[in-house]
């Protein structure tokens, strides 16, 4: 062999005469075509003046000293002109076109067109990509246009896939790098539109349901303010509601019935103008403190409507059972058969005294749940650490569907023997406004005005 393999530069043979010639022809090989810079590849004759090293790849049909070499590096040495043609992989620096090409075994190609960037681990134009953000752009605007050439179709879609259902595939828009809005599918294949003040609470303005493409107003008030479907509103101070700021004595409401063995029985009261705030009519109960600490700002906690709450023990019975983050929890109430338009919201108040009870999510668009106004997808497990949560059930039913009538649309489970507190329920036909900053206390009743 008398050539290197790839760049075909000479060897000193033995006993050859006149070394440094074969020597000199292998540096101007290297110098021609190491860390390769070609002044253009339009050219298909030479230029009339080139400069010593000057090089070219020499363009199609060429002609003169540049014929038959056509796609080859042709560079000006020692006066004349050298041509070495390319080997597949060699990189050349287009100075007049200021661009890369790379020689894939038959044509220059350019070198940010290759196949072989793809998959690029990281991607960054102006800005430093991470293992989190694997494209990062940093420009002033960002353009996605079609595709005008053959197959191109003439659409764009940009496409955002998540995992599964649970997951998030959403566009966030940030202010300062702090999230300002989202639009997108949140933790469910709803479309969700959120806002937020400072990046930590958000508030869902529109949901569109996703299996009928009905939209919900989650945060915006209903044009006419709810009443309460329940005769008692809520006070637990018999039907019809008593026509009074106070009350007297407790009375179950006819439309609780136990289930499993439950007990229900009489809970301590909110006292208008009680003590703890200023009054003198009295000290509240702990456990209602904690209620009104959550419902009313502090100046509003000492007068109001009085209502009772409701004390539930539930029983041993096993019967109409929903495994809540991996327990089983049971019926221990259940509402009479009342009948329910499409769209209806219950809300109520519970704080759990030993035990638990289990909250299971909305099912097949039919029902959402909230808890603390937060929506949730995912089954809600409540422990007497959590304190006083308001729970809250938008339902939005397809008329076509549903027979009209309901006795556990509140669907709240509990372990067996566990003990809670059940305040103001609310029976409302429509949907209630509901975000984490959104309570409800007692609501009237309609009873008064019939």
């Amino acid at each position: 062999m008398d050539t290197t393999p790839n760049l075909q530069l000479p060897f000193i043979l033995p006993s050859q005469a006149q070394k440094h010639v074969t020597h000199n022809e292998a540096l101007r090989t290297l110098d021609a075509v190491l860390h390769l810079a070609v002044a253009g590849r339009g050219l298909p004759s030479p230029p009339a003046e080139p400069e010593d090293g000057e090089r070219h790849i020499v363009g199609a049909d060429a002609t003169g000293e540049w014929a038959g070499h056509t796609g080859q590096v042709a560079a000006f040495q020692d006066g004349a002109w050298a041509f070495y043609p390319p080997g597949e992989g060699w990189i050349a620096w287009v100075a007049d076109e200021e661009t890369a090409l790379v020689f894939d075994g038959s044509n220059w190609t350019d070198f940010t067109g290759l196949k072989s960037v793809n998959p690029a681990a990281l991607v960054g134009v102006n800005a430093t990509a991470d293992a989190i953000n694997r494209l990062a752009v940093k420009s002033d605007a960002v353009l996605f246009s079609h595709d005008d050439a053959t197959p191109g179709t003439g659409d764009l879609r940009l496409k955002l896939n998540k995992a599964s259902s649970g997951d998030t595939a959403s566009l966030l828009y940030q202010s300062g790098w702090s999230g300002r809005a989202e639009i997108g599918l949140a933790g469910d294949d709803d479309l969700h539109v959120k806002v937020s003040p400072d990046g930590t609470i958000w508030n869902e303005a529109i949901v569109v349901n996703r299996a009928n493409g009905s939209v919900s107003l989650p945060a915006t008030a209903p044009v006419a303010a709810p009443f309460n479907l329940l005769k008692d509103a809520g006070r637990f101070a018999g039907s019809p509601e008593p026509q009074t700021v106070t009350i007297t004595g407790f009375v179950a409401p006819t439309y609780v019935s136990a289930t499993n063995g439950a007990a229900i029985a009489q809970g301590p009261k909110f006292i208008h103008n009680n003590t703890d705030y200023g009054g003198s009519a009295g000290a509240l109960h702990a456990d209602v403190k904690a209620l009104m600490d959550k419902l009313r700002d502090p100046a509003y906690r000492r007068y109001g409507v009085e209502f009772h709450t409701l004390a539930i023990t539930a029983g041993s019975g096993t019967s109409t059972a929903r495994v809540i983050n991996g327990v089983t929890h049971y019926l221990p109430f259940a509402l009479l058969a009342v009948p329910v338009p499409p769209q209806l919201s219950f809300n109520c108040h519970v704080l759990v005294r030993t035990g638990s009870i289990g909250l299971p999510p909305g099912s097949g668009g039919q029902s959402s749940l909230y808890v603390d106004g937060v929506r949730y997808t995912t089954a809600q497990q409540i422990a007497p650490a959590d304190g006083w949560r308001q729970v809250t059930r938008l339902f939005n039913r397809d008329s076509r569907q549903f027979e009209g009538y309901d006795n556990i649309m509140h669907n709240i489970f509990a372990t067996p023997g566990t003990e809670f507190l059940l305040a103001a329920p609310v029976l409302t036909p429509g949907a209630m406004p509901m975000s984490p900053g959104v309570r409800y206390g007692v609501m009237p009743s309609l009873e008064a005005w019939r």
